[in-house]
């Protein structure tokens, strides 16, 4: 799986992504590109987690949102 995973281009691993978005099924998106289901599963976790905002901020960086908040409503 490793292997697989490493001869993908970047260019292919975002097709992946995209198909899995556009509700393609990973069986699909493995025979199209003939890779496994585990494989097309790891490159669209991978996939996301560089894209999605990582989901707790520092408790520092919440204050200053909150203030910034509050700065722009007044």
């Amino acid at each position: 799986m490793i292997k697989a995973i490493f001869r993908l281009t970047d260019i292919e691993k975002q097709k992946i992504f995209k198909l899995r978005e556009m509700g393609v099924r990973p069986p699909d998106i493995a025979r199209r590109f003939g890779l496994s289901e585990g494989v097309v599963h790891k490159v669209v976790q991978a996939q996301r987690a560089l894209i999605q905002p990582p989901k707790m901020a520092p408790q520092g960086d919440r204050v200053t949102q909150r203030d910034l908040h509050k700065q722009e409503a007044s």
